[in-house]
């Protein structure tokens, strides 16, 4: 699958795009109940992570909540890299 043919299966396709741009994160509810029935999901939440967009529901999560789960994702990939056994010099 390519990195957008999953938009055609979508559950947001037929919807309004507004709801998901809310004026505050508050307002995302109407976005992530759609989100949180939508078949591909994950894959929109990994698009959004690796182009990053500035704003809008991508998967369930407002721009913010992206922001947060990629610093979670960078603090454990940097405790992992950390916690392998140095190697030895060749």
């Amino acid at each position: 699958m390519s990195q957008t043919e999953w938009f055609d299966d979508a559950a947001c396709r037929t919807v309004d795009t507004d709801v998901f741009f809310p004026v505050s994160e508050s307002q995302a509810d109407a976005a992530k109940a759609i989100c949180a029935t939508c078949p591909v999901r994950e894959q929109c939440l990994e698009f959004a992570l690796e182009t990053r967009p500035g704003d809008g529901v991508w998967g369930g999560l407002t721009g913010t909540e992206r922001h947060r789960l990629i610093r979670r994702r960078q603090k454990a990939a940097r405790k992992a890299r950390e916690a392998r056994p140095a190697r030895p010099a060749a």
